[in-house]
């Protein structure tokens, strides 16, 4: 009868050992790689959503101003100015909370849109807010959200007849994505 012998680590053994940590590393450095591009593509994303809701308020306001004129009601325009602007939109952008103080507005979680009632702004919190930096660069002021407000154009301050308006950016902020 044969006697089996305790199988020994030996030299092919400590290889695949090798192969498998190799393996792993690069493994995770992979997945690192594509979280980084998956968190650059969502921060991207939100900009441009941002970006276009902004738009659509600015539409929406120039259609309604179209309107009015059209039937001859400029002097109504004049009471706008200030207004929650999320008025012209179809429906509120997501993760709006409506009209808010300015201490519930200090509270914004990343990604929430509310109307300041004081300062009668539309702000917005980024997810990471420590992207968003000062305009002109090296000011000490402290940005941790976006913020815009409905003026009246200057030519319509000065002829003090027809209100012309638009949505104007209020936070010298200016949001810079890595990388860029």
């Amino acid at each position: 009868m044969m006697q089996l012998q305790p199988r020994s680590l030996g030299y092919y053994a400590a290889s695949h050992w090798f192969q498998g940590a190799v393996l792993l590393v690069v493994l995770a450095l992979i997945v690192g790689g594509l979280m980084s591009a998956l968190n650059d593509a969502s921060e991207r994303a939100e900009k441009q959503g941002v970006e276009l809701t902004i738009r659509n308020i600015r539409t929406g306001m120039k259609l309604a101003m179209g309107e009015a004129m059209m039937q001859q009601r400029e002097g109504e325009m004049a009471a706008w100015v200030g207004s929650n602007p999320v008025r012209w939109l179809g429906s509120p952008p997501g993760a709006y909370r409506g009209e808010c103080s300015v201490e519930e507005s200090r509270n914004l979680s990343g990604g929430e849109w509310c109307f300041e009632r004081n300062r009668r702004q539309l702000l917005y919190r980024p997810h990471r807010p420590d992207r968003l930096h000062p305009l002109p660069p090296g000011s000490e002021l402290q940005c941790s959200h976006l913020s815009w407000r409905v003026e009246r154009t200057p030519e319509s301050v000065v002829s003090a007849g027809f209100v012309g308006l638009r949505l104007e950016a209020v936070a010298p902020c200016q949001w810079v994505q890595e990388g860029r």
